[in-house]
């Protein structure tokens, strides 16, 4: 590839818009087509100057690659769209609502021969980087994401909106098989789950639980993480991780810890451009992530057949 990847966007909305301004202060990217189907964005991106296409298909003729940040519903239309027209694609989280549109985006990029990537921004963020390195110390995990009520992301139940962000940082600190999975949940803004509570045990008798919800009165998100000799917590909100030596003798010893100052959303479309330059498997691949679909489809199901509404 020669000079600037051309990049395009759909759905310049809430993540669509940072994505936008990572693209346009990166010198290898030049951002060539925005395309939303909302007239009050469309009138903003013009009145900035900045490209619009008139339709997806549009998009897709003038660029190399697409980030897709499109409302959940879209992302496999948009995707396999992108796919079939050779474009590389990142797409934002959740990748797509079931397993079998998933697995025929795998079939059709593996045919296209494209770069396909989950939007997965959390794994780039300084907390987890830091805390990844030590993920062998751990056995039993604990992850925490509360936030207020908001009606973006409320298209889709809590385990797609927040709960995929913590399956797929479980499975990177693991990369394990689930043995069982437990689930409870209720709902009380939408008709889906607003809250929901998930034990997940592998086959090599590591666990992790996880505290969802989108209706909490504060933000919260954090990991525990537990070993024989080691303890640590993420706070992935100040992007800080504190680490500690354990031991049957002795007092907790705090250790030191170097946070490296990473913009996160700029390291993950770093991470996308470098893979379509050298065409390396990456961590973010849609076959990387279809264990964290499946966890999440289990999940789904389940508190399907056990939701309470509290209203």
């Amino acid at each position: 590839m020669r000079g600037p990847l051309r990049l395009g966007i759909v759905g310049v909305g809430y993540m669509g818009r940072f994505h936008l301004q990572k693209a346009l202060s990166n010198p290898a990217i030049s951002v060539s087509a925005l395309y939303d189907t909302t007239p009050s964005v469309v009138e903003t991106l013009r009145s900035e100057g900045l490209p619009i296409a008139r339709s997806y298909e549009e998009l897709l003729e003038r660029v190399d690659a697409v980030i897709i940040s499109s409302p959940t519903m879209y992302h496999a239309e948009h995707a396999e769209l992108a796919i079939r027209a050779q474009k590389h694609v990142l797409i934002e989280k959740p990748v797509t609502l079931t397993l079998q549109d998933l697995e025929r985006l795998i079939a059709l990029k593996e045919e296209a021969g494209v770069v396909a990537l989950a939007g997965h921004v959390e794994r780039f963020n300084p907390a987890f980087q830091a805390l990844l390195p030590h993920r062998s110390a751990f056995s039993l995990f604990h992850f925490e994401r509360i936030a207020p009520w908001t009606p973006r992301g409320s298209d889709a139940s809590v385990v797609m909106d927040l709960l995929i962000h913590d399956l797929d940082l479980f499975w990177a600190l693991t990369e394990g098989h689930a043995s069982s999975i437990c689930a409870s949940a209720y709902k009380t803004r939408t008709t889906q789950a607003d809250t929901l509570q998930v034990w997940i045990e592998l086959i090599d008798g590591r666990s992790a639980t996880f505290t969802i919800s989108r209706t909490a009165p504060y933000k919260k998100r954090r990991i525990l993480a537990h070993g024989t000799t080691l303890w640590a917590e993420a706070d992935l909100l100040q992007k800080q991780l504190s680490l500690w030596h354990i031991s049957a003798d002795e007092e907790p010893e705090p250790l030191s810890v170097n946070i490296a100052q990473i913009d996160a959303l700029a390291a993950e479309q770093e991470h996308f451009l470098q893979h379509i330059l050298t065409n390396t498997p990456s961590t973010l691949s849609l076959e990387h992530v279809y264990s964290v679909m499946a966890w999440a489809q289990q999940v789904e199901t389940l508190v399907g057949t056990r939701l309470v509404f509290t209203r």
